[in-house]
């Protein structure tokens, strides 16, 4: 028995566990793929796109990777990282959009942290800017689904007690928060273990990491929550684009609230980047209004074109720095100046 155990719980088995789960919306894509979709149709909806709203879904990917892009700005000052032009930071912001999509959404992008490092940023700063990052895209991706979920709830009773659940949960995820509000450098150092190429590291390090994070003030944290809210929305109105240029008529905060269910989703660990799971919604939010399952299914495929062809840029960064080997960043820092004043007072 203890021997069946220890398999159980071995490295081994746990990374086969996780990545079973995350067949499951592949499996569902597939599954829609052959039980649902009409191919005649799916082939008329794609023939008919608007090219005018398509043009527009690749503009609000370009402005997705600009509001990262300033957002990365903010972390560097925030965290006393050595200055960088804006088109060194636009570089880095295409490469890691490109990168997020062979990777799962939210726990796979610290592509820019190895990148940062392999530029000579200090590591104990740049992860402490990339878990912050992480935290921010959490709480937006949290906030929408909540949002979405308690709109939708409204709209067709099938997912009521996917919203009473999604509620209460965040209810008490909050609680849970403040009533530990005095313990958040521990938690802190808990999930900067976790990070990539963080866990071997000397635990001091660990310590420092965990108090850059906690010890920003509030104007700081607000000013980069703005930005994760405002990415969140461009994400959602990019999919609002991209259902227009199928001539789908959904209203605008409808899109936006499914959206929110979708990002939702995406939180989960059974699936990649969303692959399937944003199919599934997007068939019962389309079925709910009485709208093309086949169309609904087109939209969310093309939700990965526009984002893998609105970040190709990100391919020359990658090859610049494969073809050089190393380092093309601004200027390899060897060292960092100190944290600036907003960012040692606790409070603000």
């Amino acid at each position: 028995m203890n021997r069946i155990y220890r398999s159980l719980t071995s490295p081994t088995a746990r990374k086969l566990g996780q990545w079973g789960l995350r067949a499951i919306g592949p499996i569902v894509l597939i599954v829609l793929l052959v039980r649902v979709v009409d191919y005649g149709k799916l082939r008329d909806a794609l023939a008919g796109m608007n090219i005018a709203w398509g043009l527009a879904a690749l503009a609000a990917m370009e402005l997705i990777i600009l509001l990262r892009t300033f957002r990365w700005i903010d972390i560097h000052r925030a965290f006393g990282l050595p200055g960088a032009t804006f088109g060194y930071q636009l570089r880095l912001s295409f490469a890691t959009m490109l990168a997020t999509f062979a990777l799962p959404q939210i726990l796979s992008p610290f592509s820019r942290f190895l990148l940062l490092l392999q530029d000579g940023y200090r590591g104990d700063r740049a992860a402490a800017g990339s878990a912050l990052e992480k935290i921010l895209e959490l709480a937006a991706y949290v906030t929408f689904g909540v949002a979405g979920s308690i709109v939708l709830a409204g709209t067709f009773g099938g997912i009521v007690w996917w919203a009473v659940g999604v509620t209460i949960a965040s209810v008490a995820a909050g609680a849970v928060v403040y009533a530990a509000r005095h313990r958040l450098r521990q938690l802190a150092e808990s999930l900067i273990e976790r990070l990539p190429f963080m866990a071997v590291e000397p635990e001091s390090e660990r310590h420092g990491v965990a108090e850059q994070i906690v010890s920003l003030n509030r104007t700081v944290l607000a000013r980069l929550s703005v930005w994760s809210v405002l990415i969140a929305l461009a994400q959602a109105t990019m999919l609002f684009f991209i259902i227009r240029s199928l001539n789908v008529d959904l209203a605008y905060w409808y899109v936006v609230a499914v959206w929110g269910v979708i990002a939702f989703s995406m939180l989960l660990p059974i699936s990649v980047n969303g692959l399937g799971t944003r199919e599934a919604i997007l068939v019962v939010a389309f079925h709910a209004a009485d709208e093309s399952r086949d169309a609904a299914i087109a939209a969310g495929l093309l939700v990965i074109v526009v984002g893998a062809i609105g970040s190709l840029p990100g391919v020359w960064e990658w090859a610049r720095r494969a073809l050089a080997g190393g380092s093309r960043g601004p200027g390899r820092p060897q060292s960092a100046p100190a944290l600036p004043p907003a960012a040692t007072q606790r409070g603000g």
